[in-house]
């Protein structure tokens, strides 16, 4: 009757031994799935994390851009710098300082190959960067309404408007945040106006 109960025991036992092992199986089969989507998702956060930063560099540079373009503006009906006014391209320099400053690749954007485009008064550099354009562009003369006297009055100002490649670690849809919501890059878009200094 001993016998019988210690060998009933033992086959407790054993199955005891066998269902743990089959649980510590099954926990890593369960870690092996859920593990790469962790990753995935601790890169994603990096990922858009490092986006969002650069977004507001590319701001912060398009403000600096358009601080030294406003202060001369109108040297645009006397080009001294290459066929271009001087100021455009010191606010592109600037830019480009800036967004150097960041740590964000300019790719190589030269100011000396600045161009007007389409619009009058307006002059834009561009470059292939990071599998898009890098592009900045500087418009002189762009009329705003402005009522804070109360009557509305056209003011001209300044635009200086930057688009950015940003090059993502992983092909990821952006949520709408951005304007490119697939690919190797994102484009990150700012523009920013103030009033000519008279």
């Amino acid at each position: 009757m001993i016998f019988k109960e210690k060998t009933r025991m033992s086959k407790l036992a054993q199955r005891a031994r066998g269902l743990a092992r089959n649980e510590k199986g099954a926990e890593l089969i369960e870690l092996a799935f859920i593990v790469p989507f962790f990753l995935v998702m601790i890169i994603g956060i990096v990922d858009f994390g490092g986006a969002w930063a650069a977004h507001d560099q590319v701001a912060g540079a398009a403000q600096s851009g358009i601080r030294v373009a406003v202060n001369n503006f109108n040297d645009t009906t006397n080009p001294q710098c290459g066929g271009v006014p001087c100021s455009v391209q010191a606010a592109i320099n600037t830019s480009i300082s800036a967004l150097n400053n960041a740590n964000l690749p300019t790719c190589g954007m030269d100011p000396a190959n600045i161009t007007a485009t389409g619009a009058s008064f307006t002059w834009s550099d561009s470059v292939g960067c990071n599998g898009g354009t890098f592009t900045i562009t500087v418009a002189r003369a762009v009329p705003e309404l402005d009522n804070s006297s109360g009557t509305n009055v056209t003011v001209l100002t300044t635009q200086v408007t930057i688009n950015y490649p940003y090059a993502m670690t992983m092909n990821m849809p952006t949520l709408g945040y951005f304007s490119n919501t697939f690919g190797p890059y994102i484009m990150l878009n700012r523009t920013v106006t103030m009033a000519n200094l008279s």
